[in-house]
């Protein structure tokens, strides 16, 4: 008898918001806001843009099993939340509405925001933020709204310096600061949690000044589990990446003395980088997202290539797995081949997470893209092809800034000033639930079927906003 093999079917996912809350409302007068509308070109009438979110669970638990990270996740229902307006907002998951508000947080535009570890601060209260000012922040959440003085601010060393990315390493008592002066400084927050209501601020430790000549865009610290004993916690060591706008990303173990000593590896890409960060199973993999909205994936240890991930033509290519799969059920869409597709259904790339999806049997790398209209989409990232997974539908009406992984739920930050609330392990196209304002990644352990079949080779927005196809 004749065997026939039949193609496997993937079936793209939609689902819509399990909950979504406005973090900000715009202040002006109900006439106002239809002379707005009335402007061509201007699609937002309300609120300030969500430009960064963050979770405790994204502070604390960058490589454990997907088990513990569930059970940690189930006790923690904050979320934060920056805006354009240079506010802070602290969202309650189980209240379903913001529970806090610290306004002008910051005297320029807030460019990065992170919770401390639970080993620091083992009630998740504490995060930290970094600004266009040049400063530094921590903030308690105990304590009331309306009383916004910040428990430590920390200021960078040169004149009209920028803070444009801030990581937090060593259980959170090392602050690594990425500048608009290309320079990569450290601050000692070991006497964060001092007692007394005169705390004292973080000390300036040093800078790492030769790794880059343009602006550093992201610095992110991780904890890697050492190559011979990748089992054992007591095997592992500290790893910090700095990405630039040069197009380098340079690898660090800032525990050694002089700069020159702890440079690990360059990781050369060629673009202007605005994302990085670690993935895998042993984090052995980076990935890096650039200006120019393309990805790669590279091994960080030996400065290897693993993936171009369909290069400059990655937007068509996404758009046009959507179009497949949506049209007839296709499924992926094979690297290398004709990045053609619709312009619409993809035009710019949010992030990536390292996680584990319903229908996967093992945690793989994922990347959220989505277009103006506010749609999201989230896809698969093998080494030879691009797989449509989920499709974020009807929560927000604007381009998505940022999002965090919290136990099976992403929560995503947009431009429209809304927070949204997805359950992955949810129904298809489960009821969406609307709350008003009260005045939105789990770094995981490059997958090893994409580091094993790869071939390596050497190698703040204001309200009334023009409509744009990408929020970078």
């Amino acid at each position: 008898p004749t065997t026939t093999k039949t193609k496997k079917q993937t079936t793209m996912k939609t689902i819509a918001p399990r909950r979504t809350t406005v973090a900000s409302f715009s202040s002006s007068s109900p006439a106002a806001k239809a002379h707005h509308q009335q402007q061509q070109g201007f699609e937002y009438d309300s609120g300030e843009y969500i430009l960064s979110v963050a979770s405790p669970v994204d502070a604390s638990l960058p490589s454990s099993s997907h088990d513990d990270a569930s059970r940690d996740a189930s006790s923690c229902c904050a979320v934060a939340a920056a805006l354009s307006d240079r506010s802070i907002v602290l969202y309650d998951r189980n209240a379903g509405r913001i529970t806090r508000r610290m306004e002008r947080a910051h005297d320029g535009p807030i460019s990065d925001i992170h919770f401390f570890p639970r080993e620091y601060d083992p009630q998740s209260q504490l995060l930290i933020s970094s600004s266009h000012d040049g400063t530094v922040k921590v903030w308690d959440a105990r304590v009331k709204s309306g009383n916004d003085r910040c428990a430590m601010a920390m200021r960078l060393a040169l004149p009209e310096e920028q803070a444009l990315s801030v990581s937090l390493g060593y259980g959170g008592t090392l602050a690594a600061v990425g500048t608009s002066k290309a320079r990569v400084s450290f601050f000692d927050l070991r006497h964060a949690m001092a007692n007394g209501s005169d705390k004292p601020s973080g000390s300036l430790m040093g800078s790492y000044v030769d790794a880059h000549t343009e602006e550093v865009t992201r610095v992110r610290f991780q904890t890697v589990p050492h190559p011979q004993s990748q089992s054992s916690s007591s095997g592992a060591k500290t790893v910090l990446a700095t990405a630039s706008e040069d197009g380098l990303i340079a690898l660090h173990d800032p525990s050694r003395p002089s700069e020159e000593d702890a440079l690990l590896s360059v990781i050369n890409v060629g673009a202007p980088l605005r994302d990085a960060g670690f993935f895998g199973p042993c984090l052995e993999g980076m990935y890096a997202l650039t200006g120019n909205e393309t990805l790669s994936v590279h091994h960080w240890d030996s400065a290897q290539r693993v993936s171009d991930v369909g290069g400059m033509g990655l937007r068509g290519l996404l758009s046009r797995a959507v179009d497949e799969i949506s049209d007839n059920g296709g499924g992926s869409v094979m690297l290398g081949g004709d990045n053609g597709g619709g312009a619409s259904s993809v035009e710019y790339l949010a992030g990536c997470i390292w996680s584990q999806l319903p229908s996967e049997a093992s945690p793989a790398l994922h990347l959220l893209a989505g277009n103006s209209g506010g749609d999201g989409y989230l896809f698969k990232i093998d080494a030879d092809r691009i797989t449509p997974m989920v499709h974020l539908k009807g929560g927000h009406r604007g381009c998505i800034r940022d999002f965090c992984w919290i136990d099976g739920r992403l929560v995503t930050g947009g431009e429209d000033a809304r927070l949204c609330e997805w359950d992955l392990f949810g129904s298809s196209n489960n009821d969406a639930t609307s709350f008003g304002s009260s005045s939105g990644k789990v770094a995981r352990p490059l997958s090893g079927r994409l580091m094993k079949t790869a071939n390596i080779d050497a190698g703040g927005g204001r309200k009334g906003k023009k409509k744009s196809n990408s929020p970078y």
